[in-house]
């Protein structure tokens, strides 16, 4: 009997040897890597197999590069499991590439969306010294807590919560010394985030607004047959004039991966498969007492 269930797909990651080497190899990602070298003119493999660190984790490179793997896994997922996917969703990135895999979004707008993204992004913050944090061992109300008792809440700009006791955060990196003393007192552990501008908080207004007026779809598509569960609401959504809608206001919403997998798990469906460069998002599934859901990692496998 086939069963029902959902694909989600993953955010930007850090692309370490392994996972230059996962995307070299795939057989799924052939095709992929011909199709982002041609759309962007730079040679995806060459980068991923010869590139430095910086240039391989360039977000106008890695963005396309895992929105390629994302719709290249939901492929070989298709192809090899017998599930009927009643929807998909995506943790910040991977919105775009869950509306791609489903027809909403071309695979050459995707491509161009993601780079261009991170293009402007680049423009606005690359001459500053802001950079994504992440925060684990304590929710972010203890630590916003403490923080506004120092006066220091201005310094932190709360830009995801991925679970009950984890969230991303951004901050200038000559700010951190100043938050520490809030954050260990809050019982908070965190990391900065390699190679990751600022998202989905009120730094990004002037980025949202250079996006609403450069950005437009060459290839806009209209009613797929798979609805996508936006991050940014927690609800279904079903024309390509969303997604454009969605694109621009992810900039500035505070997501909260809780509600997107509260929606999902109240669906009441067989399977949740994330897909790969999945480990991240299983981990946090996994490790948030308040999340019932059960995933399974699906998407590229190696040599396939």
């Amino acid at each position: 009997m086939t069963a029902a269930g959902t694909y989600i797909f993953p955010s930007q990651v850090f692309l370490d040897s392994d996972l230059r080497k996962r995307a070299l190899e795939s057989e799924a990602m052939q095709i992929m890597l011909d199709l982002g070298s041609d759309i962007l003119s730079m040679d995806f493999r060459a980068i991923l197999r010869d590139g430095t660190e910086e240039e391989a984790n360039d977000p106008r490179f890695r963005r396309p590069l895992i929105n390629l793997m994302g719709v290249a896994g939901y492929r070989e997922e298709l192809r090899r499991r017998d599930m009927r996917p009643v929807c998909v969703t995506g943790i910040s990135l991977g919105f775009l590439s869950a509306a791609t895999a489903v027809g909403w979004v071309s695979l050459e707008d995707m491509v161009r969306m993601a780079n261009t993204m991170a293009s402007i992004e680049m423009d606005v913050f690359g001459g500053t010294d802001y950079s994504s944090v992440f925060f684990y061992n304590c929710d972010h109300v203890r630590v916003f807590d403490e923080l506004r008792a120092q006066g220091l809440d201005p310094l932190l700009h709360l830009s995801a919560v991925v679970s009950g006791n984890q969230f991303i955060a951004a901050c200038r990196r000559s700010d951190i010394d100043a938050i520490k003393p809030a954050a260990m007192k809050a019982g908070a552990l965190f990391k900065v985030i390699p190679h990751s501008f600022p998202g989905h908080c009120d730094l990004m207004a002037e980025v949202r607004t250079i996006f609403a007026r450069e950005w437009r779809f060459h290839d806009p598509q209209s009613n797929p047959a798979v609805p996508l569960v936006s991050i940014n609401d927690c609800r279904p959504h079903a024309s390509a004039t969303s997604i454009w809608k969605l694109a621009v206001e992810q900039y500035t919403t505070v997501l909260d991966w809780r509600g997107v997998l509260g929606y999902l798990e109240g669906l009441g469906l067989d399977t949740h498969v994330v897909l790969e460069p999945s480990e991240f998002v299983v981990k946090s599934m996994q490790l948030d007492p308040g999340c019932g859901l059960r995933p399974e990692t699906g998407g590229l496998v190696p040599g396939v």
